[in-house]
């Protein structure tokens, strides 16, 4: 049977709007307290960061109305971008993709870790065992960016691979990410989350306090076809030994095959161990956001 393939949620192109609102906000502010702050170098990461997996290339006016910057601005940004060689041309001549260079920094933050390479192994144990797929994810800024991924043969693929941001309150990998934090720590995130998600706050809200009250009755938390209609996932985070660094593990299925009842007596203990062998590596690499 062929394999099905659905997008991963990673945004629409008004969340993409809305984050580079929330980015430029928080740019600003930084701008005005730290005189050692570069703006330039600031806004031509912000081009960088428009393109995506969803948005594979893009022309100078996407970016400018993705970034909130002038065309001139952008243009000019993107000139010295591709001579570095960190943008190169599109499908057409009048639009730009990301380079070998944006590539070599993203290979030189994963392999830092070096959690992607160790964790790979166990991770597949699991994955194999249940015939699930098995993310690892760490947090920047909204999303969680998945640093390994590892899928089991199935009729029911997701689009996500090494490199993909799930929404941090859209997604188990989020939702455990936030249930390991402390009180103190999660405030200022859940701060930052109700002004990201504007009028979907209520409803976001209402999914983490239930992943907050999941995680501490069974230790994980669950995703039953709230982020896919045909998914059920779970969530569970890996906390370093001194708690000072936090990731997390999501595992799933479709939902026709890999059931509520399974998840939570079979493949979530399994993960909870994983979890546990993967946290010992949390010191060898610095966070990435």
């Amino acid at each position: 049977m062929k394999s099905k393939t659905l997008p991963a949620r990673t945004g629409s192109a008004s969340r993409a709007s809305k984050d580079a609102t929330d980015a430029k906000d928080a740019k600003d502010s930084t701008e005005s307290k730290d005189p050692t702050f570069v703006t330039a170098l600031a806004r031509g990461l912000d081009v960088l960061r428009c393109f995506t997996a969803e948005r594979l290339d893009l022309g100078t006016s996407e970016i400018a109305r993705l970034t909130g910057l002038p065309q001139p601005t952008v243009w000019r940004l993107c000139k010295t971008l591709s001579q570095l060689g960190y943008l190169v041309p599109g499908h057409t001549p009048d639009r730009l993709r990301v380079g070998a260079g944006v590539l070599m920094l993203g290979h030189a933050a994963i392999t830092h870790t070096g959690i992607a390479h160790v964790a790979l192994p166990l991770m597949r144990q699991v994955a194999d065992e249940f015939g699930i797929s098995v993310s690892l994810a760490e947090r920047y800024g909204m999303g969680m960016v998945v640093l390994q991924r590892i899928e089991a043969p199935s009729i029911l693929r997701l689009n996500m691979h090494v490199g993909s941001a799930l929404e941090i309150g859209d997604s188990s990998l989020g939702w455990a990410w936030l249930a390991a934090q402390s009180p103190e720590a999660r405030a200022p995130v859940l701060k930052e989350m109700r002004k990201h998600y504007g009028t979907g706050w209520p409803q976001v809200s209402r999914n983490v306090e239930q992943a907050l009250e999941e995680y501490a009755k069974h230790g994980f938390v669950c995703n039953f076809a709230k982020s896919h209609r045909d998914v059920n996932a779970i969530g569970v985070p890996v906390i370093a030994p001194d708690r000072r660094r936090v990731m997390s593990l999501t595992c799933g299925g479709a939902k026709s095959s890999l059931t509520t009842e399974k998840l939570k007596t079979q493949v979530a203990p399994a993960m909870r161990v994983l979890a546990e062998r993967i946290a010992p590596m949390l010191g060898q690499g610095g966070d990435i956001g």
